[in-house]
């Protein structure tokens, strides 16, 4: 399932809240590189050996990747050093894979397409399996007052019923998607916003395709 395809792979290198980042695939192969060639070593390598690595020619390519790292808080500097390149010391724990599904509207419903192929990874958690999680991207102001703002990674647990409360990827008429909170009324299902400037959905039938579980925010930008 998908709700309009984000283009390119992503990584989530999650630690603690305040060390969250998202790595574009070229920044996660230097640090990969950089982590173990570290390990094996016991120093950084140079710019040189880590644009041989990543297949860039230019010295300047690798160290704008260099300092997003470090923007990031994942690369120190050391003064004074030759090689003055250092790892952060992040504990990073272990990572399982989550399908990146494409884009959901909070806001008006869009049409759901179905796509696949980009991937995710984020720190393991131990309530859930890998195979039943999946990701999107909100796309939208709706559900701001929840706090998920546009630009947002959602993780969502794959399940077909939701209790009052959760927010939801619901799918409405004819195959239209959109993120809302889901009530049970009489007679009816309430889709509500979170957002006061936007009005509920009512409908008699609604396809629940996820409830949210978890919602990653970059807060710094490469």
């Amino acid at each position: 399932m998908s709700f309009g395809l984000v283009s390119g792979i992503i990584l989530l290198l999650i630690n603690k809240p305040e060390n969250m980042s998202i790595l574009t695939k070229k920044q996660k192969e230097v640090f990969d590189f950089i982590s173990n060639y570290e390990g094996g070593k016991g120093y950084a390598p140079s710019l040189s050996e880590i644009g041989e690595a990543i297949g860039a020619s230019a010295v300047s390519t690798v160290h704008e990747h260099v300092a997003h790292l470090i923007r990031k808080g994942l690369l120190k500097r050391v003064k004074g050093a030759a090689r003055s390149l250092e790892l952060a010391r992040l504990k990073m724990g272990t990572v399982m894979p989550i399908p990146l599904v494409g884009s959901i509207a909070c806001g008006e419903p869009l049409e759901a397409i179905e796509e696949s192929g980009e991937m995710i990874a984020v720190a393991e958690d131990g309530r859930y399996q890998a195979g039943e999680l999946y990701a999107l991207k909100a796309k939208g102001d709706s559900m701001i007052e929840e706090g998920i703002f546009s630009g947002d990674f959602l993780i969502i647990k794959k399940q077909s019923w939701a209790s009052d409360g959760d927010t939801v990827v619901a799918i409405i008429d004819d195959n239209e998607a959109t993120l809302k909170k889901f009530y049970k009324e009489k007679g009816r299902i309430r889709l509500q916003p979170a957002n006061s400037a936007y009005e509920p959905i009512f409908r008699q039938e609604v396809e629940v395709r996820g409830i949210v579980v978890k919602v990653i925010r970059d807060l710094v930008h490469a």
